[in-house]
């Protein structure tokens, strides 16, 4: 079925859609007359399949109808009408910019019950299993250290996610085959019916242990910083192990792994070696391709000027992205400001959600957990604490940014670009982020 058969048939249902061709851009929206309930299920079968093609906003509806979209969703107080805060909105993460239940709507007076908060419980967590990795990338943040928790531990902090409601598991490091623990959590985490995803180089193991271990991960990313030998050499540090790579990655995909992405951080070099990228990843058939701005401080960043982009950089990048034929899906993975692009490429880019503390935090193997990889911040040494901490509500406060990016439509999926950077450029983490527009 195509994006317009879709459109075509979410009219033929009662839904309000408009298209801005220009902007590349979808609205949904409830009528009146429709059955919000059947509504709220075809809006999410309509946004599973327009959403890789437009930008789709749902107008409407609250937040809490339909917590798994909210970055989705355009809910607005309007002038003159009353609002009521209810039991959901105090775990909801969304509480800041949401202005309540009008109490005159359906949502209020019938559909009460059905409402979820939004994020009572992170998304994903990230369980770095160790620092320690057999490769020294350029653009590598991590911080070397030998510490590891016990397997004990971590699958205690398995049965804290469980009871928590999160649904995905993901593993990485440094490098995560390098731990022993990497092959009996994935067993324990499939078992307790999560979700799993490991980050990995695809170097550290043999052929066996990868055949034994993909059987339990539903989701691989394979870190790509080189598209040939002499790149990879450069990039990683990696002599001679290329070919290596590409064999294991064969091999993962082999073993019937669901999905398969690839991982590069975008510098310099690599926007001028774009092409060259990009056949590799097209040949190696992989279902996402996700490039990365570099999250560095001031001072890696002056060490290695290659990754020391500025937004014009960015802007190019994206017009190289825009006539790509899939698969694979060609994303920018983290956060950058969307307001710099025109928003009909902005289907490309995926946002914050999966950065900073937004919608999964991460276990150090130091023992506590962080905001997200490069956020050292302390939030506690128990799940609950941490997604409940001051700290990481300070960092994802909306209402600290400025007034333009709040008012902005696509503000829940841009939230204002990186919190790190902006914490990093001397403003503090409700600060701009320094690629945002003046």
């Amino acid at each position: 079925m195509t994006s317009t058969d879709i459109i075509i048939q979410l009219r033929r249902k009662g839904l309000g859609v408009s298209v801005r061709a220009d902007e590349n851009t979808v609205v949904l929206s409830l009528l009146c007359d429709s059955n919000p309930l059947i509504a709220r299920e075809i809006l999410y079968k309509a946004l599973n399949g327009l959403e890789t093609f437009f930008n789709v906003f749902i107008k409407g509806p609250p937040f809490c109808f339909m917590p798994d979209a909210w970055d989705h969703i355009v809910y607005r107080k309007k002038k003159g009408a009353a609002y009521a805060r209810v039991s959901a909105c105090g775990t909801c993460r969304l509480k800041d910019v949401c202005p309540g239940l009008e109490r005159k709507s359906i949502f209020y007076k019938d559909l009460l019950p059905g409402l979820l908060p939004v994020l009572s419980a992170p998304n994903e967590l990230v369980i770095e299993l160790t620092k320690k990795c057999n490769l020294d990338c350029r653009a590598c943040f991590t911080e070397r250290t030998p510490k590891e928790q016990s397997f004990k531990t971590l699958r205690g902090i398995l049965r804290q996610a469980k009871k928590m409601g999160v649904k995905n598991i993901r593993f990485t490091g440094g490098e995560p085959f390098l731990s022993g623990n990497l092959l009996p959590l994935l067993k324990k985490a499939k078992a307790m019916g999560f979700y799993t995803l490991v980050n990995t180089n695809a170097l550290a193991a043999d052929k066996a242990t990868l055949k034994k271990t993909a059987r339990y991960i539903d989701n691989i990313l394979v870190s790509l910083q080189g598209y040939d030998e002499t790149s990879e050499l450069e990039a990683t540090g990696a002599k001679g192990l290329f070919f290596r790579k590409l064999s294991n990655i064969q091999i993962l995909k082999d073993a019937g792994i669901k999905t398969f992405r690839l991982g590069t951080v975008i510098s310099k070099r690599f926007l001028k070696d774009f092409s060259a990228y990009y056949r590799l990843a097209k040949r190696l058939k992989a279902d996402t391709w996700e490039l990365y701005r570099p999250i560095m401080k001031p001072d890696a960043l002056a060490d290695n000027g290659d990754f020391k982009l500025i937004p014009s950089d960015m802007a190019r990048l994206s017009k190289l992205i825009l006539p790509l034929r899939r698969p694979p899906r060609v994303v920018i993975a983290n956060p950058v400001p969307l307001c710099l692009v025109p928003a009909a490429e902005r289907t490309h880019f995926l946002g914050a959600a999966f950065d900073d503390g937004h919608t999964r935090v991460v276990h150090d193997p130091r023992g506590f957990f962080k905001p997200s990889y490069y956020i050292n911040e302390n939030l506690g040494r128990t799940l609950k604490k941490a997604w409940g901490s001051p700290i990481l509500k300070k960092i994802n406060t909306p209402s600290h940014l400025p007034p333009r990016c709040v008012k902005c439509a696509h503000f829940l999926k841009c939230l204002g670009g990186s919190r790190f950077l902006a914490n990093e450029s001397g403003g503090g983490y409700s600060a701009e982020d320094p690629w945002l527009p003046k």
